[in-house]
């Protein structure tokens, strides 16, 4: 019997899936959210991925579960724990790719560079973070935000008082300031990591962003030969590997005007700078990620 996997969200992710896990003999089956969606040749179910009801109907006789994007409520991913379903990512890994704060905090635990960050719920104590980084930072809300979405820079802390109220009312807590980087580009590395450990990596590539949305990806990164292509190397398994990360991860990573690495974002599905793996790579992302 082919082995199925069930992928939730209906995006570009899931529809890249598709034939590869053809050419390996998987039964892929998708979660969508509307009958139009990009994955709808393989949807098997349409529906509210908050659902836990519609969720639960749809991973029964599946052998994995996996995802096109990070926002299904941790709930629900321990809900289909309890139900015996393997679902890779973990919820105890994905955690830290649907939570910023959560992530940024655990990065530090583990002395993975990144930007200088501080937890801010008011006015007053963003005020007081800009104050000691050139007046200015980076505001993003912990969870939901991507593709330039949950991202605003603020020189002036009131201009953030609108989500920090917001936030506030809604009972989703504080909000994640960073400081400004001044980066000469922005770099990711992606890998692949099985449940028994096993790490395949793809070269570090650059991204160029335009509006907070990725436009071009080469691959390899110019320049990234030897100890740049190292450290990102080094970065990317270490939370792999910290975090017990399984599939596809992409670490999203600035890369300095004084030359230092600093990790940006994570992913833990395939990503948008590894698209090129596709054409240029024997493997790739989206045949990775399901044999991972």
């Amino acid at each position: 019997m082919s082995p199925s996997v069930g992928v939730i969200g209906g995006g570009q992710l899931a529809r890249m899936m598709i034939a590869p896990a053809v050419a390996l003999g998987i039964d892929l089956r998708v979660f969508a959210e509307t009958v139009d969606s990009s994955a709808s040749l393989a949807a098997t179910t349409v529906g509210d991925y908050r659902d836990e009801v519609a969720v639960l109907a749809f991973v029964r006789g599946l052998d994995v579960v996996t995802f096109d994007h990070e926002h299904v409520p941790r709930s629900i991913l321990l809900a289909l724990l309890q139900e015996g379903i393997a679902v890779h990512p973990r919820p105890d890994a994905l955690h830290f790719a649907q939570d910023k704060l959560a992530m940024r905090t655990r990065l530090t635990e583990l002395g993975v560079a990144a930007p200088e960050w501080r937890v801010v719920a008011s006015v007053a104590e963003l005020s007081a973070f800009m104050a000691t980084h050139g007046g200015a930072a980076m505001v993003k809300t912990p969870r939901g935000g991507y593709d330039g979405k949950g991202v605003r820079v603020v020189r002036e802390a009131a201009d953030a008082a609108d989500w920090l109220d917001r936030a506030a009312a809604a009972g989703d807590g504080p909000l994640l300031a960073e400081e400004l980087v001044s980066f000469r580009r922005e770099l990711s590395q992606v890998l692949a990591r099985r449940p028994s450990g096993e790490i395949m990596l793809w070269p570090v590539v650059e991204s160029i962003q335009r509006a907070g949305v990725c436009v071009e990806v080469i691959a390899p990164a110019p320049d990234s030969v030897g100890i740049l292509a190292g450290v990102a190397a080094d970065m990317a398994i270490t939370i792999a590997e910290q975090l017990d990360v399984t599939g596809v991860l992409a670490v999203e990573l600035f890369h300095t005007t004084d030359e230092r690495l600093l990790v940006n974002e994570l992913a833990m599905r395939p990503h948008n700078s590894a698209h090129w793996t596709i054409d240029g790579s024997t493997t790739s992302q989206f045949e990775q990620h399901l044999r991972a």
